[in-house]
């Protein structure tokens, strides 16, 4: 008499279920490889770097407000509007008064950031220069001095010898060219007696905000792009993504191969309200506006 075998077809099934769950992880995991054509430009390679055909269009152009505060629980004191002008390739650092007069909220952009955080303050910049914003990024001193080193030092020619004074210590810069570490830089910009006034201390933190860029950007790769986000995502306070970099990272890697002194600095002009509030000219608006192609 022949014995029946039993049948084994649920251990096929499971066998079939795990197969198939490895090949949908597989295509997830992969489908930058198998899809190329879905997930990124024809113009940008496979590691996000940008190909001979690659062109920056204004689809790469943004916006950021860097704020610079003394310590991680001290309000910002410095705000600079940076803008990434892709298609010209370049950079437009614009450092904001503080008191900029903001219809909508009616305060400093001190007491924005302590109210309501960075994504508000840049809010309020938008709503005050007329201009998009896409993200913040808010460095103490240990994330400025973090994000710098990894930039490298700066040659700057000082007009006249600058005296830093912090935590009861005065020293100096003197005039000339000086070679400028991370750490100097970031008491030049915060504590340095600019005793001509705020204009001309913009003037100075513009230009050497420009320098430093101009005197290093050659050396970046895609590399080293990579650490200088990880640096800023690692330190700073932002809400830049890793998805907005790496859609901006093959015009920024396009400005570094064909860009020439890529950075440059405007300082804003207009004049003091009523309410002491800094108002920006409509033409100076323009000129920012221009400088981002929304113009």
């Amino acid at each position: 008499m022949a014995v029946r075998r039993k049948s084994n077809w649920y251990i096929y099934f499971i066998a079939f279920g795990i197969a198939l769950a490895f090949a949908i992880t597989a295509i997830f995991t992969f489908r930058w490889y198998l899809f190329p054509e879905e997930s990124r430009p024809v113009d940008v390679d496979m590691s996000g770097n940008p190909t001979d055909d690659f062109r920056p269009t204004s689809d790469y152009n943004f916006a950021v407000l860097t704020m610079i505060s003394e310590g991680s629980t001290e309000v910002p004191e410095l705000f600079i509007l940076a803008e990434y002008n892709a298609v010209a390739s370049r950079i437009a650092l614009v450092p904001l008064p503080a008191g900029i007069s903001m219809q909508k909220e009616g305060r400093t952009l001190s007491n924005v950031y302590a109210a309501q955080g960075g994504k508000k303050t840049a809010q309020a910049v938008e709503d005050a220069v007329g201009i998009p914003i896409d993200g913040f990024i808010n460095m103490d001193h240990d994330a400025f001095v973090t994000v710098m080193t990894y930039f490298g030092s700066v040659s700057y020619n000082f007009p006249k010898t600058m005296i830093i004074e912090k935590n009861d210590e005065v020293t100096t810069v003197n005039a000339g060219e000086q070679r400028i570490t991370a750490e100097t830089f970031y008491n030049l910009i915060m504590f340095a007696d600019f005793e001509e006034g705020e204009s001309y201390r913009f003037n100075v933190i513009g230009s050497m905000l420009s320098e430093l860029i101009n005197q290093n950007f050659r050396n970046a790769d895609s590399a080293l792009l990579d650490t200088y986000f990880r640096a800023i995502a690692e330190n700073a306070e932002t809400d830049i993504e890793d998805s907005v970099y790496r859609k901006h990272k093959p015009a920024l890697l396009y400005t570094v191969d064909y860009g020439v002194n890529p950075a440059e600095f405007y300082i804003p002009y207009g004049e003091f309200g009523d309410d002491g509030g800094f108002v920006i000219s409509e033409n100076s608006i323009i000129t920012i506006k221009q400088k981002l192609d929304l113009e």
